[in-house]
Order: structure tokens, then sequence, then C-alpha cells
């Protein structure tokens, strides 16, 4: 006899192109969200009334609102970097093993909204009506996650990166009346940068890390921007060992406000992109705006594509995990994840409705 095999159901199956605007669309609202989480819910109801508009406070409450769901053409989050973070925890939590996530998008409605400028998120109201009219399948593109203290996210990173969003935040919070609109913007996140940051980075000056793969192949880039393998680099190779200011890790070419920190995180599908940067905290400042561009090659920066590093630092550092500030550690390990996530391609989606 002929053992027979059977195809587990998905979780997440696409319904039919039919019903108002918005049908099989389930969105995520950050209620803390910068532009105001119940005025955008209400917003985005009106525009996609077959949607289902969810705003919640905690993943408790994202968790319950997906095990609602029956079909989906996609599943957004609106909001910024955090908020897509959680959303994606909160779905591998819900799918089964094995099975791949349904489609997730991204409103741009955080901070710095990094993951959705890299997929070519126009302003929200832009996003719904891109997104009113069409039917049927979305057009999506594939991104890599890694894994981090048990989150998936597509960055995360020590050293300034952390630092910067630490003092921007204290200095969000200490903002009032007409200033905090400044605050909120890329000049306020410059300003602690230049005001908070670079201050007490020149005191103390920078800590060293050790990075040891954890993995099979490492690759690493050429002045073309290549990528190539490392000969020799196995289980327990140390990669860098020494002095540092951002010790990042990424599978998105953007950090936020169109900072692109790594320009090259996605030409290698399956690794994620390691960079170290090790100037001294004058040298960053005078070198921010090819930092911000993503030039290559530029002094001081190192890049690896591996699946599987630890950063082991010489003193406690900050410790940032998409854009969320997670205090300080010692030593960190990345792993790249076994599930990848079909994101809104936006600028696709802008072709293809004409």
């Amino acid at each position: 006899m002929t053992a027979s095999t059977t195809t587990s159901p998905s979780r997440w199956p696409v319904p039919s192109a039919e019903g108002p605007p918005g049908s099989g669309l389930a969105v995520l609202v950050n209620s803390n969200a910068k532009r105001g989480g119940r005025r955008v819910a209400v917003q985005i109801a009106r525009m996609l009334p077959g949607a289902s508009v969810r705003l919640t406070k905690s993943a408790k409450e994202i968790d319950a609102w997906l095990a609602t769901l029956v079909q989906t053409r996609a599943v957004l989050a609106a909001g910024g970097d955090g908020t897509a973070v959680a959303l994606i925890n909160a779905l591998s939590r819900v799918t089964p093993a094995g099975q791949p996530l349904p489609v997730v998008g991204v409103l741009p409605l955080g901070t710095g909204n990094g993951w959705a400028h890299s997929l070519g998120a126009p302003k929200l109201h832009a996003c719904l009506e891109r997104l009113a009219p069409w039917r049927g399948r979305l057009p999506t593109r594939r991104c890599g996650l890694f894994e981090v203290e048990g989150t998936l996210a597509h960055f995360a990173g020590s050293g300034w990166d952390a630092m910067i969003l630490d003092d921007y935040r204290q200095q969000l919070e200490a903002s009032r009346g007409p200033g905090r609109h400044f605050s909120k913007s890329i000049y306020g996140y410059l300003s602690a940068t230049m005001l908070r940051t670079v201050p007490r980075v020149t005191i103390h000056g920078n800590p060293r890390v050790l990075i040891e793969n954890l993995g099979d192949e490492v690759f690493t880039l050429d002045e073309r921007g290549t990528p190539h393998r490392l000969e020799g680099a196995g289980l327990g190779t140390v990669l860098y060992d020494g002095p540092f200011g951002v010790a990042s890790v990424g599978t998105c070419t953007e950090f936020g406000y169109r900072f692109r920190a790594f320009p090259f995180a996605e030409r290698m599908p399956g690794f994620f992109n390691a960079r170290i940067y090790d100037r001294s905290a004058a040298g960053a400042v005078a070198s921010i705006p090819r930092l911000w561009k993503g030039q290559h090659p530029l002094r001081g920066m190192a890049d690896w594509f591996a699946t599987g590093i630890r950063m082991t630092f010489s003193r406690e550092s900050a410790l940032q995990i998409g854009g969320d500030a997670c205090g300080m550690r010692r030593s960190v390990e990345y792993r790249i994840a076994d599930r990848f996530v079909s994101m809104v391609d936006w600028r696709r989606l802008q072709c293809l409705a004409g």
C-alpha cells in the first residue's frame, strides 16, 4: 500500500476579490502612533470599509485579534518599524511551523519609517488611495528576517544607533509646546545626535567588539559592492576584534528618515548584513552626508554577510531592535530566521495601478 500525503490547509487563505474597498485586508493600528492612533483608525476604516481595523496597545491584544482573522489578502501595520516588528512576531506565533506568513504591509505612521520607505510607501492617505480600488493579490517583495533575543527583526544594533534612539526619545519626552513638533522631525533626531550622543561618546570613547561567526559561509564586499566569499571562515572564526561606534545587523536597506544604513542588505538572500563603523565621533559627524546616502566604500566601514554571529563588547553597550531601545548588553547573538515575509511593494503597486 502506498502512503498518501496530505497538505494542511494554509492558516491564511486568500479570499475572493469581491466586496467593498479594503475587503480581505486587516490593519493593525498602533494606539501610540506618532500621528494619533485612534484618529488614524477612523480614517482607515472610512477609506477601507471592508477591512478589519484594530487599534491595539499590547502583544496580547494583537494575538487575540489575529486569532479572529479567517481569510486575508494582507495584514498591514499602521505605525513605525516597532509596530511592524510586533506584527511580524505575532504572526509568527499564530502561524503553524512550515507554513508561510501572510502578506504584510507597512503604512508609515512612525518616526523613522525605515521599512515603509525602503518599500516605497508614500504618505498614509496615498497608501489608502492605492489600496481601495485594488482587487486580488497585492504585488510583493520577499524580505529576509533575522532573530535576536527571541525576536524576529529587519534591523538591530549596538552602539551609537541605539544611544541616539534613546537620546532622541528622552529629548522628545522633555519637549513642550511648539518645540515638540521640531523634536519629532529629522531635525530633532539630528539635534539629539549632536547635543546628547556625540558629547557622551567623545568623553567615554568607543568600546571594542569581538565578532565571531556562528554559521558556515561568510561573504564580504569589494570596493564595487560585490559580495565575495571569505575563504577559511567557518564556525568560530573571528571576523573582527577592535573599536566600534556602530555594530549593526540588517536585512532592510534603510534605518529610518531615509538613512541608508544597510545599502547592500538585499544583495545576499538568506544572509543578513553585519556592519561595523569604527571612526571617532568627530569623524562620524564629518561623514554624516556620506553615511546617510550609504556611500561605499567609506573609511571605517566594514561589511559581512552571515547567517549567524556573536558580538561581545568590552563594556555594556546599548541595544536597539527594530528601532526600539532594549537596554544594555555585554553580548548579543544574531541568527538568520528560517522564515521570510512577503511585503507589499508600494512602488510596483503604483506602477500596476497606473
